[in-house]
């Protein structure tokens, strides 16, 4: 488990509060009159509820989180309820509450899956019924790109959708990112280099669990790293292909 701190419950308080999204948006048409402020005020009544519940829903995460802790990671999240609120507004007006609400409500959360096929196991924030097609939503706590999503949540969604695929026999071109922090919900196209780049990985996994190591590419992060040593071992026979790239 990482150490607690409050940006690591701020995290969960993001999360669990995404969850409550839709909850939020059913009560709502386009163009309500005070609808950003009404939002807001819901939004505000949720996060107490998922304050308040927060240490049921993660016992074993949150023990030896100091009230101090708990204190600042709520008064983080409540300074991104305004701007929660503007955006799931705004997207209520521009695509309209049903159409949303399809992006966002799940029918399962937090489910596991698993392909033998490919040898990956993945857990999507949700699964979505979008357009008679299940999919997977992913929520992520960090910034957004200003357009799309980030290389690393795309590939994030093209495993799941992988995994999607072998557990319901139908193929899956696209899943969801929200940026929970935002409000902003963001669609993905799994391409088929989004694909390729798993196979490789699962591939590159694969040949570790095996005991063959990957070549060493010396970073920023090597000299934090704990199994620094044991890579420097293990990559003593350096490839002549790895000299050029």
């Amino acid at each position: 488990m990482p150490d607690i701190s409050s940006q690591y419950i701020e995290s969960m308080l993001l999360k669990e509060l995404a969850f409550a999204y839709p909850d939020v948006v059913s009560v709502y048409s386009s163009n309500d009159v005070g609808m950003v402020e009404s939002v807001v005020e819901n939004l505000e009544t949720e996060l107490c509820r998922v304050y308040d519940n927060i240490e049921l829903i993660h016992p074993g995460e949150l023990e030896g989180a100091s009230p101090e802790m708990m204190d600042d990671a709520r008064l983080a999240v409540s300074e991104c309820i305004k701007e929660i609120g503007t955006n799931l507004a705004s997207a209520i007006n521009e695509h309209g509450k049903e159409e949303l609400l399809s992006c966002i409500d799940p029918v399962k959360t937090d489910p596991i899956l698993y392909s033998k096929r490919i040898g990956l196991s993945g857990m999507p924030s949700k699964l979505i019924c979008y357009d008679g097609n299940v999919v997977p939503s992913v929520i992520k706590t960090g910034k957004h790109p200003e357009n799309g999503v980030w290389n690393n949540d795309r590939l994030h969604v093209a495993a799941l959708a992988m995994l999607v695929e072998e557990e319901y026999g139908k193929t899956v071109e696209y899943g969801f990112v929200e940026y929970a922090r935002y409000g902003i919900v963001r669609k993905v196209i799994v391409r088929a280099n989004d694909r390729r780049q798993i196979l490789k990985i699962g591939n590159r996994v694969k040949k570790i669990k095996d005991g063959t190591m990957p070549d060493k590419k010396e970073g920023p992060l090597c000299e934090y790293c704990n199994y620094s040593e044991m890579c420097g071992a293990c990559s003593a026979k350096v490839s002549l292909a790895s000299r050029f790239f």
